[in-house]
Order: C-alpha cells, then sequence, then structure tokens
C-alpha cells in the first residue's frame, strides 16, 4: 500500500518536533512497509534445502539487508553460510507454542508497539 502524505500526517508532525529547521521543507513522498520480526527479535541468516536466506531484521532493515544481502551473495558462491555468527541462532517457536500458521497475534503485537511507542 502506497501512502500519501496525508495518511503521514503523524510520522511529519513528529519529524517537526525533532527537526523543527524541517517545517516548511516540502515533503514530495513517503513510504511506509512491513516490520519484519523473528521470535526471538533477531536476524537469522542461513540456507535450507538450496535457499539461503536473511530475514528478522527486526526494524533495522535497510542497513542489516544491505550489509546481510552481500554477506548470503559470497556466502553462496563460497559455501560458507553456517560460519555466519547470524546463521548460528535456532528458531525459537511462539512462546507456549501459541503460533499455529496464522498469524492472529499481529494485531496485538501492533497496540503493544504502539503502546511502548507512546510511553516513550
Amino acid at each position: 500500500m502506497k501512502n500519501t502524505i496525508a495518511q503521514s500526517g503523524e510520522i511529519l508532525r513528529e519529524m517537526i518536533k525533532i527537526y523543527p529547521q524541517l517545517k516548511d521543507v516540502k515533503v514530495e513522498y513517503v513510504w511506509g512497509g512491513t516490520l519484519d520480526f523473528a521470535f526471538d527479535q533477531m536476524t537469522h541468516v542461513g540456507e535450507a534445502d538450496g535457499l539461503h536466506y536473511s530475514l528478522g531484521y527486526a526494524g533495522h532493515g535497510v542497513a542489516m539487508a544491505t550489509y546481510l544481502g552481500k554477506t548470503v551473495a559470497e556466502a553462496m558462491i563460497k559455501g560458507n553460510i553456517k560460519d555466519h555468527p547470524f546463521a548460528k541462532f535456532d528458531f525459537p517457536g511462539a512462546p507456549l507454542g501459541l503460533y499455529t500458521g496464522s498469524p492472529w497475534f499481529l494485531p496485538f503485537a501492533g497496540c503493544g508497539t504502539r503502546y511502548l511507542d507512546w510511553v516513550e
């Protein structure tokens, strides 16, 4: 979904609070996306059934995806992805085994993160 400036009013107001000198700058385009979190909130890289992956950036995607994209590409050539520090983390399941394949908990997680943002 492409965001419009009208839909992004809240983030623009917050931006001006932090950087008041930007109040007269014209914003031409805004975008947003889904955050990618693993249950342990760690980044994971590896290979499964011949598929190399890098995921779970936990909100740090721009920097981590650039770095790990290059890292995973090099590991595909060299065949050493298992040596990467992020490849050593196991994927934990949801607490109490509550994830059954349908992400029913995402609205609750979103409310929780919005609350934490509000508290700060």
